[in-house]
């Protein structure tokens, strides 16, 4: 799994977050040293890039807000054109995306 290759490298909460749910979106199935060079290239890339996104929204993920209004002025929380909720998961579209070119986000048939 994903979570235990970054827990080998780092002891930062966040960063140990997030890879625990790059494994929730791919099944399980990171088995890094058998991974070949692209995937190894993008799941970082999406790692690093989700990090960052929890760390600038960290209020915001955490908050159970779906909906709130006062004169006139509303805030809604959930799944958008930006933002995907996957299997509980946040993230952003693009980022969901780049880590499907792997071919890891697929239940297997």
């Amino acid at each position: 799994m994903y979570v235990d290759y970054i827990r080998s490298i780092t002891n930062d909460n966040t960063e140990i977050t997030t890879a625990n749910h790059i494994d929730i979106l791919t099944f399980n199935r990171i088995n890094f040293d058998k991974l070949t060079y692209f995937q190894k290239k993008v799941i970082n890339e999406v790692h690093s890039r989700l990090t960052a996104f929890y760390r600038e929204n960290q209020e915001l993920i955490t908050t159970y807000l779906q909906s709130y209004s006062i004169n006139g002025t509303s805030m809604t929380f959930g799944s958008c054109w930006n933002l995907m909720v996957v299997s509980g998961v946040a993230i952003p579209q693009e980022l969901y995306s780049l880590l499907k070119t792997t071919g890891l986000c697929y239940p297997t048939i």
